[in-house]
C-alpha cells in the first residue's frame, strides 16, 4: 500500500518539479523490486476537465488523480 498526502501547489511549474522528483523516486523503487516495464508520467489534459489555464488547487487534484491512475495501472499490468 502507498499513501500520498495531497498539498495544493501554487504553479504548475512547482507542480511539474515535485511530479517530476515523485517518478524518478517510483522508477527507482521498481527497479530496485524487479519489475518490468517504465513508469513515465504523462501530463494531464486539462481542458478535459473544464479547467482554465489559471492555475488552481483543481489542477493539482488532477495531477495527483492521474499519477494514482497511472500507479494502479502500472502495478495491474
Amino acid at each position: 500500500m502507498m499513501e500520498v498526502e495531497y498539498y495544493p501547489l501554487s504553479s504548475i511549474e512547482k507542480s511539474r518539479a515535485i511530479m517530476v522528483d515523485f517518478f524518478d523516486i517510483w522508477q527507482e523503487t521498481l527497479a530496485k523490486k524487479s519489475l518490468p516495464g517504465r513508469f513515465i508520467h504523462v501530463e494531464s489534459n486539462f481542458a478535459e476537465y473544464g479547467l482554465s489555464d489559471h492555475y488552481s488547487f483543481q489542477h493539482t487534484a488532477v495531477q495527483y488523480a492521474t499519477c494514482l491512475q497511472q500507479l494502479m495501472a502500472a502495478v495491474r499490468a
